[in-house]
């Protein structure tokens, strides 16, 4: 008989250290900000990982891709999105169109959720609240927020997706 398999929270326990260390060598205080979006990743992925050195593996391609991510960002913030429209015109009417029904979906979905999951979802995206500090105010562990975190990203990928939205 062989010893059952790990969680995905043991598992993450496990490294989140050596994630953090390796993430604060590129990034410096930005670190645990980034470390949040790889464990987000991580368990919305849920990998099907062997052995602890195959998830290993698996979260240090993540958290690299979360790196390079976010250099893209920094440079994209650097250039205008709005395609260089005069500053306070409005978005073309198919974008706002499609603004409206993500939004529509999103909120939608939300209400059907438990106010505290619905609730990492709104500190997270619009207030920019970080993991462990949604952790502490929800009286929770960091890990329970981010499988909160994870199962709204499921709610709303299927929801969008019923509506023919990507």
């Amino acid at each position: 008989m062989h010893a059952p398999e790990p969680t995905m929270s043991a598992r993450i326990a496990r490294l989140e250290g050596e994630i953090l260390g390796f993430l604060r060598r590129r990034v410096g205080a930005e670190a645990e900000e980034v470390a949040q979006d790889v464990w987000l990743k991580v368990a919305t992925a849920d990998p099907d990982c062997a052995d602890d050195e195959a998830f290993r593996a698996f979260v240090y391609v993540v958290a690299r891709r979360a790196l390079i991510d976010r250099y893209r960002r920094r440079r994209v913030e650097l250039v205008p999105l709005d395609g260089g429209l005069e500053p306070g015109a409005p978005p073309d009417a198919h974008s706002a169109l499609a603004a409206a029904d993500i939004a529509a979906v999103v909120e939608r979905t939300l209400r059907s959720l438990k106010p505290e999951i619905a609730e990492v979802f709104w500190l997270r995206t619009r207030d920019d609240v970080a993991f462990r500090e949604i952790a502490r105010r929800q009286g929770c562990s960091v890990n329970t927020a981010l499988g909160r975190m994870h199962q709204v990203v499921k709610r709303l990928k299927k929801a969008l997706a019923a509506e023919g939205i990507r």
